[in-house]
């Protein structure tokens, strides 16, 4: 799972920014996996956890649960699915990365169908989702 990092300080400078009305600010990020492994103990201290600190909550789901989260608020009223585009944003992002890992690659075949395929050489065909036409 991906954790997402601010340098301490700069949360604060772009909160304020943003009250201030905008303007650019530099802060440095970081996105990593392994945290201990991608900062040294002593520059611990310096960084914080941006989520869930900024009234967001994370929830673990394995390919699975994320497949038919996604499908699930896909399938609901537009006005369903306007509140939850952050969430099905994320969805995807989640999916997408799913799909690097496995090596899947994606063609659309003659007639609209979608034929994807990972690096073991399994082959599955079916229809394009609606992100999956527009996107590409």
């Amino acid at each position: 799972m991906l954790r997402y990092f601010i340098k301490v300080g700069a949360r604060d400078k772009l909160l304020q920014k943003a009250k201030d009305g905008g303007g650019f600010q530099t802060v440095e990020v970081m996105v990593t996996s392994i945290y201990e492994l991608a900062v040294t103990e002593p520059e611990r201290p310096f960084w914080t956890e941006i989520f869930p600190a900024w009234d967001c909550a994370a929830l673990k789901l394995n390919g699975l649960e994320a497949g038919v989260l996604l499908g699930t608020i896909m399938q609901a009223p537009p006005h369903c699915q306007v509140p939850l585009d952050g969430v099905m944003k994320q969805l995807g992002i989640m999916k997408k990365m799913a799909e690097e890992a496995a090596g899947v690659t994606k063609e659309i075949l003659p007639g609209g169908m979608i034929q994807l395929t990972d690096s073991d050489g399994r082959v599955f065909t079916r229809e394009p989702l609606p992100h999956e036409v527009e996107g590409n």
